[in-house]
């Protein structure tokens, strides 16, 4: 296109040329004839001397020439006035001394009456300055000028003019500027056209990130187009080759250019390639590279042209979005819950790994597929159920027993409605756990609970200052109250008469904090104002980085005639069910350097800590040398590939003072491990449950040391190793104890009871472990004894303070003791041999005549 616009010029210059000299010539011929008329008449005054037929000869030569003149005027006046061009003859300052019809046609005016007028008139002003320069230039030099500029045509458009404008003089010297003009209006429209589209594509081509590209097969000449050049970052003075436009590549891209590019050539298949690039300035970006091979007449390729996009943040995106899937897959796959989502036809759109083990099968052979036809079971008509309820819009809560495999396991499970902004249900969210484990720990606490529930004691629990947060049923129906929420936040004390006030400052409360129980009798006030008799046993819980006292428990036994006849009534007392509190999980995600770098809410609260103070920063730098090392041999594990469970304790804390931690790999798509995923949950309340329970359970209420229950869990807690070879065992029953009981009654004898066990503590160590068996017989475990003589020289002691006299009250009362000694455990008979042979022994010391050991 541009050479045949270059040619076109060159044809219009020599017509232009042609023209000029015309129009150069008539103006000649119009300044000849005005000389020729002055010599004319001086002529003629010279020829009124000559003769008269030199008159009329040139009179006759006078004729023929000025027919020639007028002839040859009106031949190139013609070629002048009938172009299409504009020619004007114009002073300097611009009065126009002549114009042609085209000039004239163009302002819809009469050549004469453009005649005197100014050219400047009818140039668009803002070109006036640049026009009145070019004149100037003319006129100053000499020398033709060429020049484009509008004018104003009468149907009040621009038109664009192109003038070549040359000098003239006139016949007395003054100089003429003689211009002609011709319309490039259209041609200029199509000029500024085509710029406002090239700079349209060139703006479009930035924002897109998209430029084009050419090889010409022929001379292998490279083109590239501005966007081009921006996206290699290339300097303007880099010229493109073939070679060196492939060497930004990345060598894997390369060879997929070389492919495409003989695949092109030699089959016609166009290309359109994601590749990295290195640019000029040593950045790696992303591009798309799409072109095809154009062929000649014969079909033989001549030229490959193309588009190239800068993709980079597309694809850093497509990486970044990649990567976020893949780590919060990892971990919702490293969760102990079932997460699952089932879209409006029922076919699973997501499961976790959790779910895919209770399907037993792998992803990509879940997903797409309906859940009928992936889980069966007598339970699946009834879960469906649920889940057809969560289509219809309601959200389901539910615990079920499900078989997986050969087992029945517990679940609990949620769903939830995927709600689409038109309010329709576009799918569920289905959210399940196993709650086996849970359960079994509950039923295990149950059991620990019924040793309360069954009891007919009265237990009362309060917080430090005494404020009552729990009563067992035999306590609310003691005290008139129908549950222990009536007496949630009252004290103590109104249930207490004024004495034993006293005695709670003097004697109980010191006892209490110094020893962390206090065995005895006081009373209780009933309603009604009735005081009742009871023995009475506190028992301080400790907690917090101190051992500071956190709450109180007292067991109190009805001692009256009154209360015994109820007691039978408290017996059959209705289960008091466990109280079970749900606790969030804390979760937390770990770099290979345990940096953490996910945590949440629960975690915030646990730690005390914002999640922007925590991001980034280590287990030692947060919490200390001492978190970090205790933790660091699990952590270490769960980085090498392993998944592992353990307990945490944090006695100082005030909540969460007891976690159960799991540690799991957090893996890539490659299978290596980028770090881990930690999820702890509290189980402080289960642990102090469970103390508080085992106190209460193990230990004899009346006199304060171990029951049967207890003194088994003692031994069990020994194991069979070697203390057993230095552990001696001693049974005790008391002689004559029946007829104090018959004689003095009930109370004498508790009494009784409880001061020999305080006896008996008295002379063993503090290792040591003293049990009450029931009614008269006791036991002591000896620990750390080489030889039975120790053992023996105790069981002597024991006989000796059981001989000494009871002070009971106004009453003196005398038993005796026989004692039983066992030492030595044989590991094919286990404790249980070494019980029954302490038994045999104190049954023969019985048999020998009692007050004795044997």
């Amino acid at each position: 296109m541009s050479q045949a616009r270059s040619e076109l010029d060159r044809a219009l210059d020599t017509l232009r040329a042609d023209r000029d000299a015309v129009v150069a010539n008539m103006v000649s011929g119009m300044l000849f004839t005005r000389r020729f008329t002055s010599w004319a008449v001086v002529a003629l005054v010279v020829c009124t001397l000559l003769t008269g037929l030199q008159t009329s000869l040139l009179f006759a030569s006078q004729r023929r020439w000025a027919r020639e003149l007028a002839q040859s005027e009106a031949r190139h006046r013609a070629i002048v006035e009938d172009q299409q061009e504009l020619v004007l003859l114009a002073q300097p300052d611009g009065h126009l001394i002549y114009v042609n019809p085209a000039f004239a046609r163009a302002f819809s005016a009469e050549q004469q009456a453009l005649v005197g007028r100014n050219l400047f008139d009818f140039v668009e002003q803002t070109d006036v300055p640049a026009v009145r320069q070019l004149i100037e230039g003319v006129v100053r030099t000499g020398q033709p000028g060429l020049g484009e500029n509008r004018i104003r045509a009468t149907d009040g458009r621009d038109r664009w003019i192109a003038w070549s404008n040359a000098l003239q003089r006139s016949a007395n010297g003054e100089a003429v500027i003689h211009s002609v003009g011709r319309d490039i209006t259209d041609r200029r429209k199509a000029e500024d056209e085509l710029r406002a589209s090239k700079e349209f594509l060139d703006r479009t081509g930035r924002v897109a990130g998209i430029g084009g590209w050419e090889v010409d097969l022929r001379t292998n000449r490279v083109h590239w187009s501005e966007q081009v050049r921006r996206i290699h970052e290339a300097a303007d003075d880099f010229i493109p080759t073939r070679e060196n436009a492939v060497s930004f590549y990345e060598g894997a891209a390369r060879t997929r250019i070389a492919e495409a590019s003989r695949a092109g050539l030699e089959e016609g298949v166009p290309f359109d390639l994601e590749l990295p690039m290195i640019t000029a300035r040593g950045n790696r970006i992303w591009v798309r590279s799409a072109g095809e091979v154009e062929r000649d007449a014969n079909g033989a390729p001549v030229r490959i042209v193309g588009a190239l996009q800068d993709i980079t943040e597309r694809k850093l995106l497509e990486e970044q979005l990649a990567e976020s899937e893949r780590f919060l897959r990892q971990i919702t796959d490293s969760l102990p819950v079932r997460l699952a989502y089932l879209d409006r036809e029922r076919r699973f759109r997501f499961a976790n790994a959790a779910q895919q083990r209770r399907i037993g099968l792998a992803l990509e052979e879940i997903l797409g597929r309906k859940r009928a036809d992936l889980i069966r079971g007598p339970q699946e008509e009834v879960v469906m159920g649920w889940y057809e309820a969560a289509f219809a819009g309601r959200a389901e809560h539910q615990t079920y027993e499900e078989h997986i495999g050969d087992e029945i396991k517990t679940t609990q499970s949620q769903w939830i409605p995927d709600v689409a902004p038109d309010g329709n249900v576009i799918g569920v969210y289905a959210i399940s756990i196993d709650v086996t484990a849970q359960q079994a720990a509950e039923r295990r606490l149950r059991e620990l609970n019924e040793i309360l529930e069954q009891s007919t004691d009265l237990v009362i629990q309060t917080d430090w200052e005494g404020r009552i947060n729990y009563l067992n049923p035999a306590a609310c129906r003691a005290l008139g109250l129908a549950t222990d929420d009536l007496a949630h936040g009252r004290s103590y004390l109104e249930f207490i008469t004024d004495d034993v006030r006293e005695r709670y400052s003097q004697e109980i409360t010191p006892a209490v904090r110094e020893q962390g129980v206090w065995i005895g009798e006081t009373t209780v006030l009933l309603p009604g104002g009735q005081i009742t008799p009871v023995n009475h046993m506190v028992i301080a819980h400790r907690g917090g980085g101190e051992g500071q006292i956190t709450r109180y428990s007292s067991v109190m036994r009805d001692i009256s005639e009154r209360v015994a006849a109820r007691k039978a009534l408290r017996q059959q007392t209705a289960t008091l069910g466990a109280i079970v509190e749900s606790v969030p999980a804390m979760v937390a995600v770990f770099d290979v350097d345990l940096r953490y770098m996910v945590v949440n809410r629960a975690f915030e609260r646990w730690r005390g800590r914002r999640r922007d103070e925590v991001i980034g920063r280590g287990i030692a730098e947060l919490f200390g040398q001492h978190e970090y090392e205790r933790s660091l041999p699990w952590a270490q594990r769960a980085l090498a590939g392993e998944t592992v469970s353990y307990e945490k304790d944090y006695p100082e804390a005030v909540l969460n003072q007891h976690l159960s931690v799991n540690y799991a790999p957090l893996r890539m798509e490659d299978g290596s491990v980028a770090g881990m995923v930690a999820v702890a949950q509290d189980i402080t309340l289960q642990r102090n449950e469970e103390k508080r329970l085992l106190m209460l359970a193990e230990r004899d209420s009346l006199t304060g040391v171990l029951n049967r229950v207890g003194f088994n869990h003692h031994l069990a807690a020994r194991g069979d190793g070697a203390s057993g070879a230095t552990t001696a065992l001693l049974f005790i029953d008391l002689d004559h104890f029946k007829p104090v009981n018959d004689t003095y009654g009930h109370a004498v004898g508790d009494e009784l009871l409880r001061q020999f066990a305080e006896r008996v503590r008295s002379i063993v160590r503090p290792g040591d472990a003293v049990a009450r068996m029931g009614g008269d017989e006791f036991a002591v475990v000896l620990n750390d004894v080489r030889t039975q003589t120790h053992a023996d020289a105790v069981a002597d002691k024991i006989v000796e303070i059981a001989r000494l006299p009871f002070t009971i009250g106004d009453v003196q009362v005398k038993v005796s003791a026989s004692v039983g000694v066992a030492h030595g455990l044989d590991p094919g008979k286990g404790w249980q041999g070494l019980v029954d042979d302490a038994d045999a022994a104190a049954y023969r010391a019985k048999g020998a005549g009692r007050d004795r050991r044997a």
